[in-house]
């Protein structure tokens, strides 16, 4: 406007002219050198000791023509300004009320964070930390320096290798871009080793020093750098564990192909199960998937099942099959293997060795002028690349040959070989059958040992009868004074002579029998008495034979204690002999052939009930005469006790007149009817001669 300068309107050209009048407005004319500028944004010279709370405005852009142009225009205006509030003590007052809070940092190295610059996110920060946790002592040149150089702790540390070919470091994000240019280098251009960078790289944190120097610079071939390493360090070990997998299923397809042994099994299995089948269910084959099905078939008893039966029939009639599990005992463990994912990683290993190897002749790795001027790359994968390529192509032959046998032998079991699900569980349907089949063969061995255990224990249990039947017959013919049963013919004869004489040995058994009881039960002695002689016994039995009743005489019944005790075991003894005699010719009289209706009727439950009777007859006697023998040497010894001290009473007794009576009869009816006794006991009330008489009628 005019009024910027001055009167006189606007300046003259530069051509001279008069000199300008006094008074004019100098603004325009005089160098801007000569005039310092409008210190607007300048701080104050005065400062508040500690920092205070900020004030946040929204800021004009141009206060030249706004009202803010006549407040303070010059420094030193503002200056005097700033002075006089601090005489007034305003800007004291400003300072106490809004002092703004001080944060205290925990630990030591708070300062040391702020002073650096993060560029990278917190959790590419954190992996930093973890994957190059063993390189944490070493400076950060020396540890960029290791991956430039492609140093073997590096590349042989799976760890970090690992790290390394991440996305985080191989795809370099926008935003990331941006703030890491003005401290990068471009490597591609031609003089970039005496390139400046515009900031300084020592600005940002170890973490985003090692990743500028590395993944950022060298962005352009990064991810085909790592790969590479990365296919020096693994190609052989996954050559030798994808190629074994190949060879694997290579040899376990031959030997089923080769098995005559489990086509013949799966043949038996065959015409078994069209026997078994209506005519509607006849096959000519079946898939591998039956053999499952096997062991649902039980039997009757619900003990065994189709399979155990097979494996039965094998075993015993077609032993030379049951060789079938060893020679494709290879299913077992090769059924773990997923062929289909083993295709894909013989594949993937070929086609990582062919892009390595493109990359090298024409692709990011072929020009090392662009590489960093110490990358080492090119130097250690060509080393390798000869060996790779060679793996490469052997894989491919024994991929080829895989597929072409694991194809044919599906086919030739009567799978689909381009069905997903059977190609995958082909290999197991025919594991389950040789573990079923196993198991089988350790149950069908267990009951089979368990049979002939039995049947050993039944044939030591039938030798151990007749044995004992044997020892019996011998008894019984040293008894009668025939020959030994360990001659000749010895045993026939015996048994033909004791089928002869069953019926009078079964008497003699009664009158045993009848005599006992009589001595059991019908003998009484009275208080005081002396036990009566055996041989005074015997007689009053012959003469209650004869029909004569006879009685003890008192003298003849004062036998003294010993020799009665003498009477007891002898009959003690011919009881037991007569006890043996009986069971040895209860156990002959089974044997007879002939005889009575009773002895010839065959062993039956009612024969096995007789026996046991008998023999608990017999135990009940054995018990009762040891009890009678014990009793009779008490009352033995008591009685001796009490003619020590005190003499016998008198005791009268009757006989009754027997009637004479031939030896043989006698001795063969001595034991046929118990004898009758009159005893008469003392009495108070009775005398010697007038006894008191107690009838036992």
């Amino acid at each position: 406007t005019p009024a910027s300068f001055g009167l006189m309107g606007p300046p003259p050209p530069p051509t001279p002219g008069p000199p300008p009048m006094p008074g004019a407005p100098k603004g325009g004319f005089l160098p801007q050198a000569n005039f310092p500028p409008v210190p607007t944004l300048s701080m104050p010279f005065i400062r508040p000791k500690k920092k205070l709370k900020a004030l946040h405005w929204e800021k004009v852009d141009a206060p030249q023509v706004t009202v803010w142009a006549a407040h303070t225009p010059t420094h030193a205006s503002k200056e005097e300004k700033y002075m006089e509030l601090s005489r007034k003590g305003v800007l004291d007052e400003v300072e106490k009320l809004f002092m703004a809070k001080e944060i205290k940092k925990i630990g030591g190295s708070g300062k040391q964070k702020e002073d650096k610059k993060q560029v990278i996110s917190n959790d590419l920060r954190k992996t930093f930390h973890i994957s190059l946790a063993k390189f944490s002592q070493i400076s950060t040149e020396e540890v960029i320096r290791m991956i430039i150089h492609c140093d073997r702790e590096v590349v042989a540390n799976e760890t970090v290798m690992n790290f390394l070919q991440k996305d985080d470091m191989c795809v370099i994000p926008d935003n990331t871009a941006k703030l890491m240019a003005p401290y990068s280098k471009d490597w591609t251009g031609s003089d970039a080793l005496k390139a400046v960078t515009e900031q300084d790289p020592n600005e940002l944190t170890r973490e985003d020093q090692i990743y500028l120097h590395t993944a950022f610079e060298l962005r352009h071939y990064w991810k085909a750098r790592i790969r590479a390493l990365l296919l020096t360090r693994t190609f052989e070990p996954e050559y030798d564990e994808v190629s074994g997998h190949l060879k694997e299923i290579v040899k376990v397809s031959e030997s089923l192909r080769d098995s005559v042994a489990l086509m013949n099994v799966l043949g038996l299995i065959l015409d078994i199960g069209n026997y078994m089948n209506d005519s509607n269910k006849q096959a000519t084959g079946f898939k591998l998937s039956s053999l499952s099905r096997l062991g649902m078939v039980k039997d009757e008893k619900n003990e065994s099942t189709f399979a155990d039966l097979v494996e039965r029939i094998v075993r015993n009639q077609y032993p030379e099959w049951e060789h079938f599990t060893d020679d494709i005992s290879g299913v077992i463990s090769t059924q773990k293997l997923n062929v289909e994912q083993l295709k894909l990683d013989a594949k993937r290993y070929i086609d990582n060795i062919k892009n390595v190897q493109a990359s090298l002749d024409s692709g990011n790795l072929s020009d090392p002028k662009k590489f960093h001027p110490q990358d080492r790359v090119s130097q250690v994968v060509q080393r390798s690349m000869k060996d790779a390529r060679r793996k490469a192509e052997q894989m491919q032959l024994y991929l080829d040959e895989m597929t072409r046998s694991y194809d044919d032998i599906m086919t030739f079991y009567g799978e689909d070989s381009t069905d997903e699900n059977a190609r995958r569980d082909f290999f197991a349907k025919l594991a389950g059958f040789v573990t079923e089949w196993k198991k089988s063969k350790e149950k069908n061995v267990a009951m089979e040992d368990t049979r002939r255990r039995n049947e050993a224990s039944m044939a030591r249990k039938r030798a151990a009868n007749t044995n004992a039947i044997s020892n019996a017959a011998a008894i019984s013919s040293n008894t009668d004074g025939t020959m030994s049963p360990g001659s000749t013919g010895a045993m026939d004869t015996l048994l033909e002579k004791l089928r002869a004489a069953a019926p009078q040995a079964r008497d003699q058994r009664d009158r045993r029998r009848r005599a006992r009881l009589r001595d059991r039960h019908n003998i009484r002695v009275a208080s005081g008495q002396e036990m009566p002689d055996v041989t005074e016994l015997t007689k009053s039995d012959i003469q209650d034979d004869d029909g004569e009743k006879g009685l003890l005489s008192p003298q003849e019944s004062t036998t003294s204690g010993d020799a009665t005790s003498e009477k007891v075991s002898e009959m003690a003894a011919i009881s037991e002999g007569e006890d043996i005699a009986d069971r040895a010719a209860s156990m002959l009289q089974g044997l007879r052939g002939d005889g009575d209706a009773e002895s010839s009727r065959p062993l039956s439950k009612d024969g096995s009930l007789r026996s046991r009777r008998r023999r608990e007859s017999a135990d009940d006697e054995r018990r009762t005469r040891r009890n009678r023998r014990r009793t009779a040497a008490s009352n033995v010894s008591n009685e001796d006790r009490d003619t020590t001290l005190s003499p016998a009473p008198e005791l009268e007794t009757s006989t009754i007149p027997e009637e004479p009576a031939d030896s043989s009869d006698r001795k063969s009816r001595h034991l046929a009817a118990p004898p009758r006794t009159i005893v008469s006991p003392p009495s108070p009330e009775g005398t010697a001669s007038k006894p008191v008489e107690i009838d036992d009628d």
